[in-house]
């Protein structure tokens, strides 16, 4: 485990690719009747602290703004984060890139409109700690493809040596657990601004580890 310090510090003493992906900032919980599932949910206060906190971090301890890309899914609470991290290290909110991989359905989900079914007929608990578990469920893609995809995207590069993107909690969760990581379920979850920090090895592959803002609290609840 380590935090965003940490991160910058040795993405500054590295040459390879480094990559942060991470959850976004706190939003306000999802109304039970919002049939977008709190797409259009901006980030709370605190979330807009916490993201420019972990961005003025990374500009502490990592390497400059020329060697940085940030990036985020294309929700508003996800370019948000992205925007308040670029801003807090020095760039411009206007810096950052929208992501079709890093949205949803994006990389994870093949059906999005299954996904929501059995989200609703199951209840958000039961269904996400199956998918976690089973590393499948009714609208997603299973966990090997999912981490392999991700994993090849990231390969592709974001036009800089060291980014920052921005993406989603059960993403994340499934990424970590398809490449041993860690394991997540709905009780020991990925919190905001939480995700998956992944470092480039010359023989081509990466090595990944568990990225959080405060290493005194690892990992969170599930919350809707």
């Amino acid at each position: 485990m380590i935090d965003y310090r940490d991160f910058g510090a040795r993405a500054r003493a590295s040459s390879m690719r480094c990559v942060a992906l991470v959850r976004h900032g706190q939003r306000p919980a999802i109304s039970v009747d919002d049939p977008t599932y709190g797409e259009n949910l901006p980030l709370t206060a605190e979330g807009e602290a916490l993201a420019r906190a972990c961005g003025r971090d990374l500009a502490a301890a990592g390497p400059g703004r020329e060697e940085w890309a940030f990036v985020a899914s294309r929700l508003l609470r996800t370019r948000l984060t992205a925007a308040c991290a670029a801003e807090a290290f020095g760039a411009g909110a206007g810096d950052v890139a929208v992501s079709e991989e890093a949205s949803l359905p994006g990389l994870w989900i093949v059906d999005q409109d299954a996904t929501h079914r059995f989200y609703e007929a199951e209840g958000p608990v039961p269904y996400t700690d199956r998918l976690m578990r089973d590393g499948w469920a009714e609208g997603y893609r299973p966990v090997g493809e999912s981490t392999r995809l991700a994993m090849e995207w990231v390969g592709r590069g974001f036009g800089a040596r060291c980014a920052f993107v921005a993406t989603h909690d059960v993403f994340l969760a499934l990424l970590m657990n398809g490449l041993g990581v860690d394991r997540f379920r709905t009780d020991r979850w990925v919190g905001f601004l939480q995700g998956c920090a992944l470092f480039e090895r010359a023989d081509g592959g990466w090595d990944a580890e568990f990225l959080v803002p405060d290493k005194s609290a690892p990992a969170a609840r599930y919350v809707q």
